[in-house]
């Protein structure tokens, strides 16, 4: 049965997460393919199916994000379709590693650089810094993130990255969906994008297009994103919340149980 999820639902304007990065490449979800570009580190040890499998599979971390990026585009324009909504629309701009961009989000000259992961309403675009993704995939940012910096989860594999894209791509959809976001707790915010993450690993999964282990890996990432400043309005959600948040999306595969992440 199609699902059904109405536009009231979310918020408008989504507060950037991790900011720091850099812009090359510009364009929509539904853009035509970009011409080839410059090497990059290789995701070794992919497991994670992007479009068929005798399609070829991306070589490096920039195919990767797009082709994952695409990927979850799809579902939610299907998801939109079902529920008589415009198809989503969104920009993406992967860093170069030392490299820097500005954004509609960027405060003064602080562009975004290294650490770059977030969607910007201002601009509608996801920004992710292409070592930000390969320091997820390699495990090298363990002891620098909330959670697992303290013993929550880690990040490791391709579906830690994959996991992060479609998290920023949760914020695209409460971003389309045009709802005013004012008074609604940030958590509430992140804690949605992580259950919309789980509805599409959900679809991905019911398409026998993940391995054993893909799931792990994202509900540890879900762990090692957490944070634990509870008393401050940019608070994320703790590890366990995180966690829980992504198992809800993945287990319903429907995009309404993500709603109560709303009630506050």
């Amino acid at each position: 049965m199609a699902t059904r999820f109405q536009p009231r639902l979310l918020a408008a304007a989504i507060v950037p997460v991790a900011l720091a990065g850099v812009v090359l490449h510009l364009t929509t979800a539904h853009a035509d393919d970009r011409p080839a570009a410059r090497p990059a580190a290789p995701t070794t040890a992919q497991s994670l199916v992007i479009g068929s499998e005798d399609g070829g599979q991306p070589k490096d971390m920039e195919g990767f994000l797009t082709a994952v990026t695409k990927d979850v585009d799809r579902y939610w324009t299907k998801q939109f379709k079902d529920s008589n909504l415009p198809e989503p629309r969104v920009s993406y701009r992967w860093i170069p590693a030392g490299q820097t961009a500005a954004s509609a989000c960027g405060a003064g000259s602080a562009d975004l650089g290294d650490s770059a992961a977030a969607y910007c309403p201002g601009d509608d675009t996801i920004y992710i810094s292409e070592k930000f993704a390969t320091d997820i995939f390699d495990g090298s940012l363990d002891s620098s993130l909330p959670g697992s910096s303290q013993g929550y989860g880690g990040t490791r594999g391709d579906f830690s990255v994959a996991y992060i894209v479609a998290h920023e791509y949760g914020h695209e959809v409460q971003n389309e969906l045009g709802m005013d976001q004012q008074g609604l707790p940030t958590m509430s915010l992140e804690l949605q994008a992580d259950c919309y993450a789980g509805n599409w690993a959900k679809n991905a999964d019911d398409e026998h297009r993940l391995e054993q282990g893909d799931l792990d890996e994202a509900l540890n990432s879900a762990l090692a994103v957490g944070d634990f400043d509870t008393t401050q309005p940019g608070h994320h959600g703790t590890p366990e919340q995180r966690r829980e948040a992504f198992t809800t999306g993945f287990e319903s595969g429907d995009p309404t149980t993500c709603n109560q992440y709303l009630q506050s």
